[in-house]
């Protein structure tokens, strides 16, 4: 079949958006952003960017733009309240057995990073472009936007944020919740910053990322920045449900950590936070999309969940990998957006739900306040704990145990840090089309070939996008 000519129109240029827009690019649709603010800029502090997203940094060239503003820590700890470690993540070891790095950066450095790549792709960034109406039919999406004019597309995807506008439009009654009490606390220093005032947290300021539970609470330090800054986010839970923004008395957010280590207690001191973030989740969706399939949501639009593995941003960057690759696939014929789009939701919607959930029991762990539980929290990463009973070891060989901090371990959670959004997509594609064929009897009588999947692999002869 001919190549379809397909112009997709993405509301919002966050890491998701700007994500979706390079994959949709990459597969052969033309794609223009459509962002509401005046220029383009990412707020927040540091982020993390884990093997199941680095991977794509690495095939787009954004390592390369980013340049030395990516870390890659040497190792990943977790600290007990007794001031020992508790759990080691050797980040080489997470490199090898991923085969792609676990990156630190900026938000800022990496939001510019896929900017930039986004152009270079060819993507159409149009700023103060703030959507005010939709309007859907079977063949084509309008929307109308405050100074920019109105724009028309074959397909709309929604990755404007939790506040999403689009979903408002799709879905009114949904509503992100604060499913626990827990909020969190975020800022920047300096290491010129931290030697000169608190020289006794000079031991902070090594190549690595550190997390110090406590009961009802942690403190997560990492370096950014090639090492410039020390990026400090913290969680607490409050007796009460955070739901907005709160402004925070410097005072009581210290008390919140005062029999935590001393050398962290220096750093806290010096932190001047005034804002207290709520940590909101998405109850389950029954669907993503309008009714014609042509309007879908992507990103914390659909699935905002809590911070505790650090897979908001990159679950939302999975979204539009997978969708930008289904989409190739109406590019070359080979199936329609309204299928492309139900591949998504049949294959995203679970695998974000599970994320959502992994990320509260996250939290759960880290900030542990029953002594049993903490006990046996502690006690399970420790290599003695899966040695033989009688107490002999195999010969050259370390003890292989799994620790029980779920972030940061892909031995705890294989199917984040190995997955890969595309390869996913493309398999996704080739089961629904032999499952079709199957139904419709379209499978070759002697090789036992399904007809549209051999039609699907020879429309790459004719093919002459990026990919």
């Amino acid at each position: 079949m001919p190549p379809v000519e397909l112009h997709v129109g993405i509301v919002g240029a966050g890491l998701g958006g700007l994500a979706a827009a390079i994959a949709l690019k990459r597969g052969g649709a033309k794609v223009t952003i459509l962002e509401a603010a005046t220029e383009l800029g990412e707020i927040g502090a540091g982020i993390q960017i884990f093997p199941n997203v680095s991977r794509y940094l690495l095939r787009w060239g954004v390592d390369e733009i980013i340049g030395d503003n990516l870390v890659e820590v040497d190792e990943v700890r977790t600290w007990g309240l007794n001031g020992e470690v508790v759990t080691r993540v050797d980040s080489k070891r997470v490199k090898r057995i991923c085969g792609f790095p676990h990156y630190i950066a900026r938000r800022d450095h990496f939001h510019a990073g896929l900017t930039e790549s986004a152009r270079r792709h060819g993507v159409d960034i149009i700023v103060g472009a703030r959507v005010n109406s939709l309007e859907y039919s079977p063949d084509s999406v309008t929307v109308t936007t405050t100074k920019a004019g109105s724009y028309s597309f074959n397909l709309l995807v929604g990755a404007d944020g939790i506040r999403s506008f689009v979903r408002q439009q799709l879905f009114p009654e949904v509503t992100p919740l604060a499913p626990s009490k827990v909020a969190a606390y975020r800022g920047v220093l300096t290491r010129e910053e931290i030697l000169t005032k608190t020289p006794e947290a000079k031991s902070v300021l090594t190549n690595t990322m550190d997390m110090w539970t406590g009961p009802n609470g942690y403190i997560m330090t990492y370096p950014l920045s090639g090492g410039k800054e020390l990026n400090v986010v913290t969680s607490f839970c409050k007796d009460y449900y955070v739901e907005k923004m709160e402004e925070v008395d410097i005072d009581e957010f210290r008390a919140y950590y005062k029999d935590y280590s001393p050398a962290i207690q220096s750093i806290i001191k010096l932190v001047n936070y005034t804002q207290r973030w709520p940590l909101l989740v998405m109850p389950p969706m029954e669907t993503w999309s309008n009714e014609h399939k042509n309007v879908v949501l992507l990103g914390d639009a659909c699935h905002c969940m809590q911070n505790h593995t650090g897979q908001g941003a990159g679950t939302a960057q999975e979204d539009g990998v997978f969708l930008g690759r289904v989409v190739s696939e109406v590019v070359r014929g080979v199936i329609t957006i309204p299928e492309a789009v139900g591949l998504y939701e049949k294959k995203r919607m679970p695998r974000a739900w599970t994320k959502q959930q992994i990320s509260l029991v996250s939290g759960e762990l880290n900030m542990c306040s029953d002594p049993e539980n903490l006990a046996k929290r502690d006690q399970a990463s420790s290599p003695e704990a899966v040695l033989p009973e009688d107490g002999s070891r195999f010969p050259g060989l370390l003890p292989n145990y799994r620790s029980w901090q779920v972030f940061d371990s892909p031995d705890s959670v294989p199917g984040i840090f190995y997955y890969d959004a595309e390869g996913d997509a493309d398999n996704a594609v080739c089961e629904y089309l032999q499952e079709r064929d199957r139904e419709n009897g379209e499978v070759d009588s002697l090789t036992m070939v399904s007809k549209s999947l051999s039609r699907k692999w020879w429309s790459a002869v004719d093919y002459n996008g990026i990919d």
